[in-house]
């Protein structure tokens, strides 16, 4: 019987459009506090992927959330730039960075937006990296869309040549392929996913994305234009409590909580299925 796994990811970037390139919760003690609390008190574990560039302004709150709760570091970009998000040097300018924080290389990659690209992939392969987490198995308009339609909601493999990578896609709902995340919950709001989460279930394991701005979009202390800012500011002030109750959601539906390394210790014992670099890319760039 295959085992339930929930890997609660933070992907640690600047706030949203932050002018000065801050993360707000690595600067107030009381948020991070309760982000802590919260993860603490529901027995979860942290994935955090670190924009690296970021590193030598809060290395050292980030090892303060370390002694807080479980947290394993992995890597999201050096520069985060979503014109050219997965480049080699900027991956190798992440390992580096990261290297020097942690004391050993990065196992495990986000792309910046989840566009990870042939690029970025062939790095990964190339730099022996263990697994990506960038996939979105669904569908999302505009310049920084995808379509992953054909691609499956739960883990699979990635395949060049004899080389292979896991991947770990974003958590989604299967059927309707709805993104299960936190800022998805607060625009969509709890009662729509509890709906739909009794027709449409969940893989078996899932890495579910959040932001540290998710969870305080409401006290950015700028200006915030775009279309995107109605969808990230509803249900702003109930985020933390979005966030406990995706988290009771999951225990109470058998999950087991791990970091994202536990869990491809247990996918690397499990058959999945099998896509070749070039299906995936080529696919992906339809």
């Amino acid at each position: 019987m295959s085992r339930k796994i929930a890997c609660i990811t933070l992907d640690v970037e600047a706030d949203f459009k932050d002018p000065g390139g801050r993360i707000l919760l690595f600067e107030d003690e009381a948020l991070l506090n309760r982000y802590a609390r919260i993860i603490e008190e529901n027995g979860a574990k942290v994935t955090a992927f670190l924009v690296t560039s970021l590193l030598d302004r809060y290395g050292d709150r980030y090892r303060r959330l370390g002694e807080l709760i479980p947290v394993e570091f992995e890597i999201h970009s050096h520069a985060h730039d979503v014109r050219d998000p997965c480049s080699r040097v900027d991956i190798e300018a992440a390992v580096s960075a990261f290297r020097g924080f942690a004391g050993r290389d990065p196992t495990g990659y986000r792309a910046p937006w989840g566009n990870v690209t042939r690029e970025g992939l062939d790095t990964l392969l190339d730099l022996g990296f263990r697994y990506d987490s960038s996939i979105y198995p669904s569908f999302r308009p505009g310049r920084l869309g995808c379509n992953n339609l054909h691609l499956p909601v739960g883990p699979f493999t990635i395949t060049r040549d004899a080389k292979s990578i896991i991947e770990v896609p974003f958590a989604c709902l299967s059927g309707v392929r709805m993104v299960f995340s936190l800022s998805y919950v607060k625009m969509l709001g709890w009662r729509t996913f509890e709906a739909l989460m009794k027709v449409f279930p969940l893989p078996d394991q899932v890495a579910v994305l959040s932001h540290p701005y998710d969870h305080y979009f409401q006290l950015l202390p700028y200006d915030i234009s775009g279309w995107e800012e109605p969808l990230l500011r509803r249900n702003a002030g109930s985020a933390f409590e979005l966030l406990e109750k995706m988290l009771r959601f999951l225990r109470a539906r058998g999950y087991e909580f791990e970091v994202m390394s536990s869990m491809c210790d247990y996918l690397a014992t499990s058959p999945l299925p099998e896509f070749s670099i070039e299906k995936v890319i080529r696919e992906r760039s339809r």
